[in-house]
């Protein structure tokens, strides 16, 4: 059975309350990019965030469940807005945060070993 994406977010404790409700209604979900955002919380945005994902025929009732949550005000301003608004500035941000977590320096060589 093909799954479909029924919710979004760059919040890990939103998700884990989501797949709690999920879960308690017997609602079968995979959950993906939890890993990477668990491992490096930075990254969140640049993987797209974490989402959940059910089959075809439990997605209306999923969303059903998602949707009875209160969206918590001004959630969108404290991650997307933000990053939407200086996407250029947040891409250098990135690069530079992958370049000094690179081994230093992975480009030397000894003279007498090339």
């Amino acid at each position: 059975m093909p799954h479909v994406i029924a919710h979004t977010s760059l919040m890990l404790p939103e998700i884990l309350v989501i797949e709690s409700l999920l879960g308690a209604h017997g609602i079968r979900f995979v959950t993906a990019g939890k890993d990477i955002v668990t491992q490096c919380p930075h990254f969140a945005v640049h993987f797209g965030g974490i989402s959940i994902l059910v089959e075809e025929d439990d997605f209306e009732n999923a969303r059903t469940l998602i949707a009875d949550t209160r969206d918590v005000p001004g959630y969108k301003s404290i991650e997307s807005d933000g990053f939407e608004k200086h996407p250029i500035r947040n891409a250098v941000l990135t690069f530079l945060v992958l370049i000094m977590g690179a081994p230093f320096p992975f480009w030397y060589r000894r003279a007498g070993l090339a």
